[in-house]
């Protein structure tokens, strides 16, 4: 445990995510396997990616950068992410997520596994002063789920084990990515932002092929890291 100014940082032993990770086995095999029922494909990624439509709805990116980072309450086209997406800078591991916190918000598309979590878990637990981020400790440790309440005690949630930081490609360009120690999970990022201080990125969820749904993480550089 960690104690910063107006905040409590709290952190567990490596052994309590393998552990916790494995007695949660049944949920999280069903979380992948709600991939396979989402109404869209959301496979971005196979031999064939150069050649998809990925027009969507004809929004310009700058107007999809300015919703994104807006915060605009709406459900996204993913093939304008998806364009998006691939427009953006890559990042690094160790240069851009290793040693930092980040707030996390999930960006509807209508149809995604996340949109589902969005509803049923991270909408009502926002009215009880909880939010969700992600921390990355070092390049082989960190948290896929932080909460915190009301920004004053942070604590992770490893209900999907550990996950480490690496540099991944994903629809051709190799990006930062957080790769699930026990899960078929990664997150690819991209640089969706970096001004004013104000650092950032986009994210998409994939199990195995498949998209589960995008994000966005905005560094938290108040919150300390590492224990």
């Amino acid at each position: 445990m960690s104690v910063a100014p107006n905040r409590t940082v709290l952190y567990f032993p490596a052994v309590a995510y393998d552990l916790i990770q494995l007695a949660m086995f049944p949920l999280n095999y069903a979380i992948g396997g709600l991939c396979y029922l989402q109404p869209g494909q959301s496979e971005w990624n196979g031999d064939g990616f150069a050649a998809q439509d990925v027009s969507g709805s004809g929004k310009s990116l700058e107007l999809l950068k300015q919703e994104l980072l807006g915060g605009a309450d709406i459900a996204f086209n993913e093939q304008d992410l998806v364009r998006l997406y691939d427009a953006l800078p890559a990042v690094s591991a160790r240069d851009h997520l290793i040693g930092r916190t980040w707030k996390g918000r999930i960006v509807r598309t209508g149809g995604s596994v996340l949109d589902l979590a969005e509803w049923a878990i991270v909408r009502p637990l926002s009215k009880l002063g909880l939010a969700w981020g992600k921390r990355y400790r070092s390049a082989d440790q960190g948290d896929p789920l932080l909460f915190n309440w009301k920004g004053r005690v942070y604590s992770p949630v490893p209900l999907w084990g550990n996950v480490g930081m690496t540099d991944i490609r994903w629809r051709g360009e190799t990006t930062a990515t957080m790769n699930y120690d026990h899960q078929p999970w990664k997150d690819y990022f991209k640089l969706l932002s970096d001004e004013n201080g104000r650092v950032v990125l986009l994210g998409v969820w994939t199990h195995k092929h498949i998209a589960g749904g995008w994000f966005t993480l905005t560094l938290d550089a108040e919150t300390p890291t590492r224990a």
